[in-house]
Order: C-alpha cells, then sequence, then structure tokens
C-alpha cells in the first residue's frame, strides 16, 4: 500500500512537472516566432533554412539552446568573478552590468550566431535583444540570490 502511495505521488509530481514545462515551452516557442516575424516585417532579419519540419527544429533549436547555454555560462562565470573580486571597481554596480552584457553579446556573436550561416541579423540587432533581456534581467530579478545555497 506505501508503494502505491508513493508511485502515485511521484506520477502527480511528474505530471505536473512535465505539463508545466510543456506550457513553458509553447509560450517560448511562440515567442520566438512572433520574435521572428517582426524582425523578418521589419526586414531587420532573414531566415533562410527551411527544410522540413524536424530538420528547421533541430537546425534553430540547437540556435536556441547553443545561445542560451552560452548566456548562462557567461552569466554564472561573471557572477563567479563578481564573488572572487568583491573589492574591483568592474566588478561593481553599472560597470558590472556593462561588462557583463558586452562579453556576453560578443561571445554569442562570435561563438554562436557566426556559424549559423541561413540566420541573419545584424550585429546592432542581436545586441538590441539582448540589452532588452538584460534589461528585463534586471528588473525583474535584482540582485538575485541563490535560494538553495544554505546559510
Amino acid at each position: 500500500m506505501k508503494f502505491i502511495r508513493y508511485f502515485l505521488t511521484t506520477l502527480i509530481v511528474l505530471t505536473i512537472f512535465i505539463v508545466s514545462g510543456a506550457i513553458f515551452l509553447s509560450f517560448l516557442g511562440f515567442g520566438l516566432f512572433g520574435l521572428s516575424r517582426i524582425l523578418i516585417y521589419l526586414q531587420l532579419a532573414d531566415f533562410g533554412y527551411n527544410k522540413g519540419f524536424y530538420d528547421n527544429l533541430i537546425y534553430y533549436g540547437s540556435y536556441i539552446v547553443f545561445g542560451y547555454f552560452t548566456l548562462f555560462a557567461i552569466e554564472n562565470l561573471m557572477d563567479y568573478f563578481r564573488k572572487k573580486l568583491h573589492d574591483s571597481p568592474y566588478f561593481q554596480g553599472f560597470t558590472y552590468h556593462l561588462i557583463t552584457f558586452v562579453v556576453t553579446t560578443m561571445l554569442f556573436y562570435f561563438v554562436v550566431h557566426i556559424h549559423y550561416s541561413y540566420i541573419n541579423i545584424d550585429f546592432w540587432v542581436l545586441v538590441v535583444i539582448i540589452g532588452i533581456l538584460f534589461i528585463c534581467k534586471e528588473v525583474f530579478y535584482p540582485d538575485s540570490e541563490d535560494l538553495n545555497s544554505k546559510k
């Protein structure tokens, strides 16, 4: 009887996790689709890769995943440097955010974007998009902290 209760609890938690993840990915997909349509309409981007559904999913999905992991890695690395070099004036206030933004944008462009020849977005458009993302991050998550760390 105990096994069935744990099994049902695990099944319910897993179902909630899968459903919420699917909803998040759906919203992400619709948001990126909308962003791509806006960029195409304003003639700021050209997405030339158009094969089958799964080919497009892998091509554009890998661009998103590699971009996300690049941004995530740089942000965590900059936070690590900020903690280790907390007395440095370069890792405090606006200068820290400016350095993080510049490093993130440059590395995203030269590590990820430049290798996808069918995605033609100008550098300044990427700067604006990543800048808006950074502004939203700072507005909605100012001085965010790791909630899993033990104090």
